[in-house]
């Protein structure tokens, strides 16, 4: 069954997607989080696959699009990746309420910017989650404003004095850069402390897949690394796509069933 969900926090509604197994009794869920300027059915369309392959094995789960993305409330220009993780926890919080959900059996999938979402909101929540799941992990995406002042590839070190960036057409606000600055990724996903999915492509322009290397090196034994030969950003081939979506569905199938 697929059902329109919404969730309330700080007086903002996000909209989503539900999809539940026709099994009784409680199920296990997984909450997905798409990555920077995408929405919950993510690039091509991946998570609206990888959400109905779950449901066909017995595995609930959930997509939102977060505040300022897709139909959810808020302005893109808006948007921090605190927010971002705030938003996380709202799903969080929601997820558990629901009669239909074992508590004992949630994990989180993410995108880009939505796999460092994840990582970082498993770190700070690692008792109320399962399993963590994540395909590009976007934590350069924090790290190289950190560094380099740049964001998608582009300087924007007059940020602060302009007030905003241009970003592919999007507006940027300083408070995302300063938001930014203020955050430890790497740090929060090491609290982590259960099995991890990682899966990167070797040619990924947009988020390095020395990101998934990091993150190997602070999950060690408890995590799989696929990195998959030729794949960029976007795995824009049938070969590529379906590694990645057979990668997380039988480690999320492998963890919570």
């Amino acid at each position: 069954m697929e059902q329109y969900v919404e969730c309330t926090h700080d007086g903002r509604t996000l909209r989503g997607m539900m999809h539940v197994p026709s099994h009784t009794g409680k199920v296990p869920m997984v909450i997905l989080l798409h990555g920077f300027q995408d929405d919950r059915n993510e690039i091509n369309f991946v998570h609206t696959e990888l959400s109905r392959r779950l449901c066909d094995a017995g595995i609930a789960s959930v997509r939102f699009d977060l505040y300022g993305s897709g139909e959810s409330d808020g302005c893109f220009s808006d948007i921090t990746v605190s927010g971002e993780i705030a938003d996380a926890e709202a799903i969080l919080a929601y997820v558990r309420s629901l009669d239909l959900v074992d508590p004992d059996r949630i994990a989180f999938h993410g995108t880009s910017l939505g796999g460092c979402v994840a990582a970082m909101t498993a770190g700070r929540h690692h008792q109320e989650i399962r399993a963590l799941s994540t395909w590009c992990a976007a934590t350069d995406l924090i790290t190289n404003l950190q560094e380099h002042q740049t964001l998608c590839g582009l300087d924007v070190s007059d940020i602060e004095t302009k007030g905003y960036a241009d970003v592919e057409g999007l507006r940027f606000s300083v408070d995302f850069y300063h938001d930014a600055l203020q955050l430890d990724p790497y740090g929060d996903a090491a609290k982590f402390d259960k099995h991890v999915n990682l899966v990167h492509g070797d040619q990924d322009a947009t988020a390095s897949c020395e990101n998934s290397k990091k993150l190997k090196e602070i999950y060690g034994t408890r995590a799989n690394l696929l990195i998959v030969k030729g794949a960029g950003h976007r795995f824009l081939s049938m070969p590529f796509r379906e590694a990645r979506e057979r990668s997380a569905l039988e480690f999320l199938k492998s963890e919570l069933c």
